[in-house]
């Protein structure tokens, strides 16, 4: 066996062993759901205990898995028309049909209760938080880079940023193992963990815009030898204490908002360099931090169309944006 052979055998192990530490606790929870239904429909008395797992599982899949939900309203439809043609012919009561139907949904919501995390958003913060600290430190090493020609500085800063990779990774794993809480963590917590993934996929965006933005810089501006612009480091450095303030509302669990205008005066530094000659590399900088910010604002529950708005660069428009922008970000 070639040494390509073997790394494509050690990527399918590494691929199945992912998936199935992802599954295997919605496989336990399915088999637990199932066998404690038949525990207690055996405790009641129940004969030939067939109902009552059925409708356990089948609800706690309705319940937990709101992403396969189709799957589960087909199961249980096709439950409950079991239940129907064995009254029909007589196999079962419809007293013992109700009993099945009451015992499952009881077995189904325990079941649920205490086998899905009670702090599912800690959970994704915890993952998030380190990203968000290399994004912070690193858009930092490339503004300084950029502002004292440090090639060095800013390869540094490209390396670095390559092992996110391995935190979206993580983070993505952590995300498909609590989604299946996020009915139970809505109605104990209040908390929508939906929204959060949606401000986890936004930050996934924005860090690979900022890999591309730090390559860039670091290749094309300093490598390349182009005149860096004089409003691009202030820019990246008003990027990073957006991140920063992303980072630390998110360890507190406080509202992603204070960190938005932070981050549209991080995006206001492309209207300054309107009046600077930019390079191709120069401009590409520019172009990604921008979209980094874009992602960063949805990131904050800003609608995409509301977070275009705010970023609109046309100079006729950049002042009275200003003035609309603290109404807008509080509405």
């Amino acid at each position: 066996m070639d040494s390509r052979e073997t790394m494509t055998h050690q990527g399918g192990w590494r691929w199945l062993s992912r998936v199935a530490r992802r599954e295997l606790p919605a496989v336990l929870q399915i088999l637990a759901a199932g066998g404690l239904a038949i525990v207690v429909a055996l405790l009641l008395g129940f004969d030939k205990p067939v109902g009552a797992p059925l409708f356990a599982i089948t609800t706690l899949e309705f319940v937990c898995a709101r992403h396969r939900r189709s799957v589960a309203v087909f199961f249980f439809g096709m439950g409950f028309g079991l239940a129907i043609a064995a009254v029909a012919a007589g196999y079962r009561s419809f007293d013992r049909v109700v009993l099945d139907f009451v015992v499952g949904v009881a077995v189904a919501m325990v079941v649920a209760f205490l086998t899905t995390p009670r702090n599912a958003t800690r959970q994704v913060n915890a993952q998030l938080e380190p990203l968000l600290n290399t994004l912070t430190v690193n858009v930092r090493t490339i503004a300084g880079a950029l502002r004292t020609r440090d090639a060095e500085s800013a390869r540094g800063a490209v390396y670095a940023l390559v092992d996110t990779e391995n935190d979206l990774r993580r983070l993505n794993e952590v995300l498909l193992a609590t989604r299946r809480s996020s009915a139970i963590t809505l109605w104990t917590t209040g908390q929508d963990l939906d929204a959060y993934a949606e401000t986890a996929r936004e930050i996934g965006y924005a860090v690979r815009n900022i890999r591309v933005m730090a390559r860039h810089a670091w290749w094309g501006v300093l490598h390349g030898g182009e005149p860096v612009p004089v409003a691009l480091p202030p820019m990246l450095e008003s990027l990073a204490d957006g991140v920063g303030l992303l980072r630390d509302e998110l360890r507190r669990d406080g509202p992603l908002r204070v960190a938005q205008p932070q981050l549209v005066s991080a995006a206001r530094w492309i209207d300054v360099m309107r009046d600077e000659h930019l390079g191709l590399a120069s401009a590409a900088v520019a172009a990604d931090a921008d979209a980094a910010v874009l992602n960063l604002l949805i990131a904050t529950g800003i609608p995409l169309a509301k977070a275009d708005a705010l970023l609109n660069h046309s100079r006729a428009e950049a002042a009275a944006a200003d003035r609309r922008l603290e109404p807008a970000l509080a509405a």
